[in-house]
């Protein structure tokens, strides 16, 4: 594997030594990239140590009161009607919807995307990843932080300060107490998201290529075009670390993609003289 590597950084050209490997040895080649692709959203996941000051003041003034009077009393929601949305946070790279509900029992069809539920005396965490949706966990509200136990949600303009604290001190005991499950979701989706990502690139890039070598078989296309995409799982790799600017992203991008080019000129080189 590093002589590929090696080979696809430094002389992408002659990757053509490599056409015949077996196609699993090219997918494994491209799932071991996909798994650093992770390595990024789970850094930032385990140095979550509570809500910023600058998403606190966007979900102060973001937030909705329910219309009708909803309370929580006793670790029991009273409310009339609903679902109500009271706000969404992005926790790591997630979007989250937080929602409070008078209905008997919890009907995930009543709700959208990720979320969590507050439904009498539960509270239930979905989620909606790849087309489905799915119920994740359930606790009960008492075994939540006691700032949410006895909360009125529609407070009065001199008890907003304290609204908010109650909430944001929920929030935070929730985020870390889920740690380790938010990390496993993360990791995961990320993981297939990645595969995902370089299969499609590969496949792309090797039917377009293709095109103009027929003579070349697409499974060695393929094996080739996955050896030859290094660069670019690279740049991809870092850019989930370090997160670059656009400008910058554009640009390493050109140079993985250079690589390729590379590779196939000398193809056609040797196809056609």
């Amino acid at each position: 594997m590093l002589e590929r590597v090696r080979t696809a950084i430094m002389a992408p050209q002659e990757l053509i030594k490599f056409r015949k490997d077996k196609t699993i040895i090219a997918i494994l080649f491209m799932m071991f990239f996909a798994l650093f692709m992770t390595v990024g959203p789970a850094l930032r996941v385990l140095q979550f140590s509570g809500i910023s000051p600058q998403a606190r003041s966007d979900i102060r003034e973001s937030f909705n009161h329910p219309e009708n009077n909803c309370t929580i009393s006793d670790a029991v929601v009273d409310c009339e009607d609903g679902p109500h949305e009271l706000f969404t946070y992005t926790i790591y790279g997630m979007d989250m919807t937080v929602y409070i509900d008078g209905a008997d029992s919890y009907d995930i069809n009543r709700f959208e995307g990720n979320h969590v539920a507050l439904i009498g005396n539960t509270m239930y965490i979905s989620g909606d990843q790849f087309f489905l949706q799915q119920q994740f966990h359930e606790k009960p509200i008492s075994s939540m932080h006691a700032s949410i136990h006895n909360l009125d949600l529609n407070p009065d303009e001199a008890d907003e300060s304290a609204f908010f604290s109650a909430v944001f001190d929920a929030v935070d005991h929730e985020i870390m107490a889920f740690m380790p499950f938010w990390l496993a979701v993360r990791v995961i989706s990320e993981y297939i998201s990645a595969i995902v990502l370089f299969l499609v690139f590969v496949l792309l890039n090797s039917y377009l290529i293709r095109m103009r070598m027929k003579k070349v078989p697409f499974k060695q296309m393929f094996v080739m075009m996955t050896y030859a995409s290094t660069l670019l799982f690279i740049i991809l790799i870092f850019n989930q670390l370090m997160m670059f600017n656009l400008i910058l992203f554009i640009i390493l991008l050109f140079i993985g993609f250079r690589q390729t080019s590379k590779l196939a000129f000398e193809m056609q080189k040797r196809l056609y003289g």
